[in-house]
């Protein structure tokens, strides 16, 4: 006799089961491409093996310490893969059609898979955040150290710095020690917002004291419509407060940056009066990559189910090949719409989910009737 007992016992069964199938061809999807991503690493870097005489070892340190990025980039279509072999195979073999006979509504495996989805985004997201970052600096502290030799001490002395100031202000010089917390030459421009020069600050020495740049030896010159006035001192505080070490922001992979450490180069970015476009669609982008993988549940499950008879293992390949591309695609030109300033960076980061869960969304209401 069916009870709701039985009933429950029996879900269970058939969860387990489907989510079994799921994994087994997940790890096996994700291996693959793995591989391939890191076939083609060693073939980017056969030149640079060769040219510094790599021991084999020390090849297979520098390539599998960057194993975790390629995870985490074949994840996304490892996931649509594994899901359409899943599917595809039950629906072949009239397993789907044994659940429905059983009075099993479909969506609650399409729910199934939606929780499995984000089980996964929940993976990406703190491999992202707590495991990349630190292979990715890894990596390149091997390549740099290890095989190219070189030196990857953090950099302290800067020259022919301009640095960007909140409020119109540029600032200029001709040497910089983050480590001294001294700058030499210093030019500090004042402009309207009509881009008139308002205030020119000259100064032979600046000093880091007390959370503000003290400058030393210098002629400030204030101008006006018709004639300007110039004035010396032997000590003027500048009241700028940019730290430093701020002040020389460097050329940062955001691989080997956490989302605390994004954020922080974000602030640096924006107190230097720089609007960080690219940087804050990339900090939305970490978010939004974690929901994609629910995205590719959507999508992937009504192709999965409704060409059941036509899809072999290579046209699931073809169509998780194609539905990729024309993710990654959208999700390159949201992402230049908002460098560009037209979209903000959280529409330019989270558009293409959207598009694709409206897609994904009237594909299963169509697949329920």
């Amino acid at each position: 006799m069916f009870t709701y007992k039985n009933g429950k016992k029996i879900m269970k069964i058939i969860y387990r089961y489907i989510i079994k199938i799921f994994i087994k061809n997940l790890l096996f999807t994700t291996a693959a491409i793995t591989l391939v991503g890191i076939i083609s690493d060693l073939l980017d870097h056969i030149s640079l093996y060769i040219d510094n005489k790599t021991p084999f070892y020390l090849i297979l340190i520098h390539l599998f310490s960057n194993m975790p990025w390629w995870l985490i980039r074949a994840f996304p279509i490892a996931t649509l893969l594994a899901l359409l072999f899943s599917l595809g195979d039950l629906s072949k073999n009239n397993e789907i059609t044994a659940i429905k006979s059983t009075g099993i509504n479909i969506l609650r495996i399409v729910i199934l898979f939606f929780i499995t989805g984000f089980v996964i985004g929940t993976v990406d997201f703190a491999v992202k955040e707590f495991i990349v970052p630190k292979t990715s600096l890894y990596n390149k502290i091997i390549e740099k150290e290890a095989i190219e030799k070189e030196n990857t001490n953090i950099k302290t002395k800067f020259s022919n710095l301009i640095v960007p100031v909140l409020n119109n202000t540029r600032v200029t010089m001709d040497y910089l020690n983050t480590e001294e917390n001294v700058m030499r030459n210093i030019t500090i421009e004042k402009y309207s917002d009509k881009f008139k020069i308002e205030r020119l600050i000259l100064a032979e020495i600046g000093i880091w004291e007390n959370g503000s740049w003290i400058l030393k030896n210098g002629v400030i010159r204030n101008f006006n419509a018709d004639f300007w006035n110039e004035t010396h001192f032997e000590q003027y505080n500048s009241n700028i407060h940019i730290k430093p070490e701020d002040m020389a922001i460097q050329n940062i992979s955001y691989e080997t940056m956490n989302m605390h450490a994004l954020k922080k180069y974000i602030n640096q970015l924006r107190a230097l009066g720089q609007a960080a476009c690219r940087e804050r669609i990339i900090l939305n982008m970490r978010f939004a990559a974690g929901f994609s993988y629910i995205v590719v549940m959507m999508i992937g499950i009504p192709f999965a189910i409704r060409f059941k008879n036509r899809l072999n293992k290579i046209s699931s390949f073809t169509l998780a090949i194609t539905i990729a591309f024309i993710y990654w695609g959208t999700q390159a030109i949201t992402k230049s719409l908002g460098e560009n300033l037209i979209l903000s960076p959280f529409i330019a980061a989270w558009l293409p989910n959207l598009i694709f869960s409206a897609i994904g969304a009237y594909l299963i209401v169509k697949l329920k009737k």
